[in-house]
C-alpha cells in the first residue's frame, strides 16, 4: 500500500512537471504556484508515510511490552498461588514452608540455613563499679526490647507480613518490607527467600536494574538456597528485558544444563527460542 501511494505521488509530480516544461514561458510563470503546490503535497505525503510507519512500529513494540508484562504478572501470580495452596497452614521448619514462601525447587537440594539463638549474641552486662565514676555514665541498653525484636516469633511475623503484601499485589510495599526484613534479620532462615521475593517485587514492576541486583545477591549470599534455580532463571529473564542478549543467553543456557528436565529448564528453553526468532543470536 505504501509503495502504491509512493508510485502514484511520483507519477503525478512527473506529469505536472512535464506539462510545465511544455508550456510557454508566460504560462510557466503563471503556473509556478501550481507546481510548487504539487511538490509541497508530495513532501507532506512523504512525511505522513514516515510518521505512519513510526506509529505502526511503536504500536507493535507497545503490544509486545503489554504481552511481556502480562506474562510477568501471570507467572508471579501462579508462583504465589502454588506456594499458598501447597499446604493448609504455615509450617515453620523444613523445606515446605509454603505459607511463608519456602518452597523447594525441582533440581535443588532441601538445605535450610540455621539461625543462631538471639541470646547468644546479646551484649554482656558488667557488674556496677564499687566507686562512683567521675565520667557521666551512658544509658543502659534496652536488652529486653532487642531480644523481643530478634525473637523467632517476631522474625516469622515480619517475613509473613512482607509475603502477604506480595500476595496482595502491593509490590512497592512488599519490596520495602522484604528489604527491611533483610536489614533486620540477615541471618534468618527466611533470608534467602526474602532476597528472592525482593527481586520478584522489583521485576514485576519493571524495575529491572534493581531486580537484577537482588537476584544476583541471592546467588552470591545464599549459594545453597533452594531458590537459586529460580533466581538464575530470573537473572536470564531480567537480562532479556534489559536487552543484554549475551548475558541472558548465558544464564538461560545454564538453567537448561544444570536443571535439565525441570519446569525451569523448559521455561528457559522457551525464552531462548523467542530470542532466536527475534534475531538476538
Amino acid at each position: 500500500m505504501r509503495s502504491l501511494t509512493t508510485t502514484s505521488s511520483s507519477l503525478m509530480a512527473s506529469f505536472v512537471l512535464a506539462i510545465f516544461v511544455s508550456m510557454p514561458a508566460v504560462a510557466q510563470n503563471d503556473n509556478q504556484a501550481v507546481v510548487d503546490l504539487v511538490v509541497q503535497v508530495q513532501q507532506l505525503q512523504d512525511e505522513v508515510r514516515t510518521l505512519t510507519g513510526r506509529i505502526e512500529d511503536q504500536s507493535t513494540e507497545l503490544e509486545n511490552l503489554r504481552d511481556r508484562q502480562k506474562d510477568q504478572y501471570l507467572d508471579l501470580d501462579e508462583r504465589i498461588n502454588d506456594l499458598s495452596s501447597s499446604t493448609p497452614g504455615p509450617i515453620i521448619s523444613g523445606s515446605a514452608n509454603a505459607a511463608t514462601g519456602r518452597a523447594t525447587t525441582a533440581g535443588a537440594g532441601n538445605t535450610s540455613q540455621s539461625v543462631s539463638p538471639a541470646h547468644e549474641n546479646a551484649p554482656q552486662v558488667r557488674a556496677p563499679l564499687k566507686n562512683p565514676s567521675s565520667v557521666t555514665a551512658l544509658a543502659t541498653p534496652d536488652t529486653q526490647a532487642r531480644e523481643m525484636a530478634a525473637s523467632p516469633e517476631a522474625e516469622k511475623e515480619a517475613y509473613e507480613r512482607a509475603f502477604q503484601a506480595l500476595k496482595d499485589l502491593k509490590y512497592a510495599d512488599a519490596a520495602k518490607l522484604f528489604q527491611s526484613f533483610l536489614d533486620q534479620y540477615p541471618g534468618s532462615e527466611y533470608a534467602d527467600n526474602a532476597q528472592y521475593w525482593l527481586g520478584e517485587s522489583y521485576y514485576v514492576t519493571r524495575n529491572y536494574d534493581i531486580a537484577l541486583e537482588a537476584f544476583q545477591g541471592l546467588m552470591t549470599k545464599y549459594p545453597d538456597s533452594p531458590k537459586v534455580p529460580d533466581g538464575l532463571l530470573k537473572i536470564g529473564y531480567t537480562h532479556y528485558e534489559l536487552k543484554h542478549w549475551d548475558q541472558a543467553r548465558a544464564a538461560l543456557e545454564q538453567v537448561q544444563q544444570q536443571y535439565a528436565g525441570t519446569t525451569l529448564a523448559r521455561l528457559a528453553g522457551s525464552r531462548l527460542r523467542s530470542m532466536k526468532l527475534e534475531g538476538h543470536y
